[in-house]
Order: structure tokens, then C-alpha cells, then sequence
């Protein structure tokens, strides 16, 4: 029993730690090695807040939000269509809101490292272990980013099922398992340059579909403001596509060159690198599918004036999907 407390009590210091570090931030702060018993229950807690904080305020705040912004006088509230789409909207805020607030956490976080660049920083010294020690807001940003995704594989299945449900669940396992890799095994320098990268395109996206689901309720009742959202969603994806083309099109496979190519040339690989280098390479080969699928949304956008689909919706809907 007081074993069990005094550890209980290490994880509740770990957490408090950890998230005063990411709330203090600067170069100023302690660095540690991964306590992995210790660093898993974190995790744990983490996801748990994260889940509570997902629901709880898609339940209580964002849902009531999406009836509003989506009935009109004639809105029958109670029918299918029209709670499929509340849960659409409810579900893409809360994206967007996840995807915002981590992309900023890792814009505060991952350039202020000092190994961020030029990226020969990332290995050298590799093998001397000290790549295994991070300063704590970094840290704590991996948890986070780590307890996020567990979250996330479990919400999917609360919500009705997509159309790209497999790419997705794919998406976030080999995610999941970049993130646990790279930190177990110390290559937790590119995981966090990896992290930062996949975040930013999300928000545009998540934006543009909000608009598109509020036109489309007001296109006959709020003329106007429908024409207003399909003009914002329009513009928003084609910032998605930009955002998602530079960070994950062009940026990223610098990042795969760099563990398959530049890394070699400080150590030698063994077999928890080279996994790490194919779950990177499986990353960039989804990224290049959802592109393909966004270049044919663009296409539809210049041909026919106004985005028709800005992601998969439920799969009883004849519309074509994008991530």
C-alpha cells in the first residue's frame, strides 16, 4: 500500500511537473530521460483529460452552438439529417479547436529547442544517449500529443462511422506508434519536428468544413449568409491546400531523408530505427493519397466555382472525402 501511494504521489508531481514546464517554457527549464512506468500513467491521465475535455465540451457547449447555427424556421429539429449534421459541425470544431491548440503548443515549443536546426543536430551525438534527454515541455508536449491520438482512436468509435474510417485508424496508429518509437529509442528530435508538421493543415480544413455545413442549413432560409460561408469555405480550403501541400508535401519527406539518409552518416541503424524510418515512409505515403484527393477537390473548385466536399463525411453520403 505505501509503495502504491508513493508511486500515485510520483505521477501526481510528474504531472504537475510537466505541466508547469509547458506552461513556463524557455530554454531555462529542467531536462530529463523518459521514466516510461512512470511517463505511461501520465499518458494515461493525460488522454483521460483530453477525452473528458473533448465531450464534455462538445456535449455541454459546442452542440447547442450547432443547433443554433444550423437550424432555420423550417429546420425539422428532430430529424436524422439534421442531428447527423450537428454532429458533424460538433465534431469538426472540436478538431479544429485540438488541432489549433496543438499546433501552437508546438510552434512555441519545438523551434525553441536548441537541435532544431540545421537538421545534422537531430543525430549527431546520437549514440551517446544524450538524445534521450529533453527538456520538460518538450516532454510534456510528447505526452500530450501522444495521449491525443489514443483519444482520438477511441473517440472514432463514438461517432458514426466514416468513410475514411480505415485510412484514418491507420493514420493515427502509425502515428501512435512514431510517437511511442521515437521517444523510447531517443528519437524524439525528429518525432518533435514530425508533430509539428502534421498539425497546422488541420485547422483550414476543420474551418472550411464548418462554413460549408452553415451555408448549406441557411442556403434557402439565409440566402446571404450562405453565399458569405461558401465564400469563406472556398477560400479556407484553398488555404488547407497550400498549408498541407508545404508542411506535408514538400517539408515532411525532408524529414524521411533525413532519418533514412543523413542519419546514417552518425550511427549505425539497428532494427527500432529502421522501424522508425518505415512508419515515417507509410506517414508520408497517406499524405500523398489525401493530396491526390484534395488536388481533385481543387480541380472541382476551378471548374465548377465553389468547393463541393472538403472531407468524408458519413458513409451513407454520396460525397467524396479528403483529409
Amino acid at each position: 500500500m505505501v509503495m502504491e501511494n508513493t508511486f500515485a504521489a510520483a505521477v501526481h508531481i510528474e504531472v504537475l511537473k510537466l505541466c508547469t514546464a509547458l506552461w513556463k517554457g524557455g530554454p531555462e527549464l529542467e531536462a530529463s530521460g523518459p521514466n516510461l512506468k512512470v511517463d505511461g500513467y501520465v499518458m494515461l491521465i493525460f488522454c483521460l483529460i483530453l477525452f473528458l475535455m473533448n465531450w464534455g465540451v462538445r456535449l455541454l457547449v459546442v452542440t447547442p452552438i450547432a443547433k443554433i447555427a444550423l437550424s432555420t424556421p423550417k429546420t425539422k429539429t428532430n430529424s436524422k439529417a439534421f442531428k447527423a449534421k450537428v454532429i458533424r459541425f460538433a465534431q469538426s470544431t472540436m478538431e479544429a479547436i485540438f488541432y489549433g491548440g496543438f499546433t501552437l503548443l508546438g510552434i512555441r515549443i519545438v523551434p525553441s529547442q536548441p537541435w532544431v536546426w540545421p537538421s545534422k543536430h537531430w543525430w549527431i551525438n546520437f549514440q551517446s544517449g544524450e538524445h534521450s534527454i529533453m527538456r520538460n515541455d518538450l516532454r510534456c508536449y510528447y505526452l500530450l500529443y501522444c495521449a491525443r491520438y489514443v483519444q482520438g482512436m477511441i473517440s472514432v468509435f463514438l461517432e458514426p462511422k466514416r468513410k475514411d474510417f480505415i485510412e484514418m485508424q491507420i493514420h493515427h496508429f502509425v502515428t501512435i506508434a512514431v510517437v511511442l518509437i521515437s521517444y523510447l529509442y531517443g528519437w524524439n528530435r525528429i518525432g518533435a519536428v514530425v508533430m509539428l508538421l502534421l498539425d497546422p493543415a488541420d485547422v483550414p480544413l476543420h474551418l472550411a468544413k464548418i462554413q460549408k455545413y452553415i451555408g448549406e442549413a441557411n442556403a434557402k432560409a439565409r440566402p446571404r449568409l450562405a453565399h458569405i460561408c461558401e465564400f469563406g469555405a472556398d477560400r479556407t480550403f484553398e488555404l488547407f491546400a497550400v498549408v498541407f501541400f508545404i508542411t506535408r508535401v514538400l517539408m515532411y519527406p525532408y524529414v524521411c531523408w533525413s532519418a533514412h539518409i543523413e542519419a546514417t552518416r552518425y550511427f549505425p541503424k539497428g532494427l527500432p530505427e529502421w522501424t522508425c524510418v518505415a512508419l515515417l515512409e507509410i506517414l508520408y505515403i497517406l499524405q500523398l493519397y489525401w493530396f491526390s484527393l484534395i488536388v481533385k477537390v481543387a480541380i472541382k473548385l476551378i471548374t465548377k466555382g465553389h468547393v463541393e466536399d472538403v472531407r468524408s463525411d458519413d458513409e451513407d453520403e454520396e460525397e467524396d472525402k479528403i483529409d
